[in-house]
């Protein structure tokens, strides 16, 4: 067990506490000394990100010669590691992932060179300059991050990786730049979907998008926040309803669909990006809206009438007569 002093950093938790403290340094308004750190240490992020998710693979990838692999030394740290650009052939030759990044991805290619000028040297150079070289390389980790380190990650620290990535997230949203360059791209896939896209718990941008079904209902195209299925999605988005129902005596947080019929709650009240300032009762799990709440079976539905009761409730009533 560690004590309070220790200094305990796999190389995935490693990797993942350069990002946040890159992205904490590019959050807001840098200045000089913050930007300076921002790429040090996003180039630090990237270069253990990709050797964490080779050793996933095959530990003695890391290695730069993987034929000399001794499974003592490599616990201790002590051998000659590859540099970033043998760790994406690697993964691209050896490990196979699914969406492997060019070695000379120039984004990289340009951090690496003002990361050499800082380290070597020294450089002088624009907030708008540092921050269109960070920039493009936060956003290719984040997605590399979520779609191929974090499912790949079955160590005794990958609670710890998971967390700490959710401490990364909210910053996303304060990074001016990269929400511009995130955010851009996928204005054709949200503009159209803004009546069922949600303002993200953790970045603070209307990129939420409601999928449906029952894994990933809810994942955020911005920061990469998701939630894994219809209850935990319910949970973060019911929260504020709940508050409501417990010091209020309001409706409670949220509701099942008489459309869907999952026997589950899925229709909580939130704002969307077509409805910024107001609450839209938004089936999670159909991705839909549904008109109110049934006063008979307190589902969520759209009224067969003007009697504020969903069309079964309805047929019901009529059927008596």
């Amino acid at each position: 067990m560690s004590s309070r002093g220790d200094m305990h950093f796999p190389v995935i938790i490693n990797g993942l506490d350069y990002l946040h403290s890159s992205v904490s340094s590019l959050a807001g308004e840098p200045e000089g000394r913050a930007l300076k750190y921002a790429v040090l240490h996003l180039q630090f992020a990237a270069e253990t990100l990709f050797k964490a998710r080779l050793e996933q693979h095959d530990p003695a990838l890391v290695w730069v010669k993987p034929e000399k692999f001794d499974e003592r030394l490599h616990r201790q740290g002590d051998f000659k590691s590859v540099g970033t650009k043998d760790a994406l052939e690697r993964l691209r030759d050896k490990a196979k992932i699914a969406d492997p990044i060019d070695p000379d991805h120039a984004a990289l290619k340009a951090l690496v060179d003002l990361r050499n000028r800082l380290t070597h040297f020294g450089a002088t150079d624009t907030a708008v300059a540092v921050e269109a070289r960070a920039i493009p390389v936060v956003d290719l980790l984040l997605t590399f991050i979520d779609e191929e380190l974090l499912p790949h990650d079955n160590s005794d620290v990958a609670a710890e990786a998971w967390e700490l990535m959710e401490s990364i997230r909210p910053l996303v949203g304060r990074i001016h730049g990269l929400v511009d360059h995130r955010l851009g791209p996928l204005g054709e896939k949200l503009g159209p979907a803004s009546g069922h896209t949600l303002r993200c718990l953790s970045c603070g941008h209307f990129a939420a998008l409601v999928t449906g079904g029952d894994e990933r209902p809810v994942a955020c195209l911005l920061c990469g926040k998701a939630y894994d299925d219809i209850p935990d999605a319910v949970e973060a988005y019911g929260i504020g309803s709940f508050y409501e129902a417990i010091t209020q005596g309001g409706d409670p947080p949220a509701y099942e669909c008489s459309e869907c019929s999952t026997g589950q709650a899925c229709v909580v009240p939130v704002p969307t990006a077509e409805e910024p300032d107001g609450q839209v009762l938004m089936c999670l799990w159909g991705v839909h809206p549904v008109e109110g709440v049934c006063g008979d079976c307190q589902r969520g539905a759209d009224f067969a009438l003007d009697i504020g009761m969903c069309s079964d409730c309805t047929g019901n009533a009529y059927a008596r007569f």
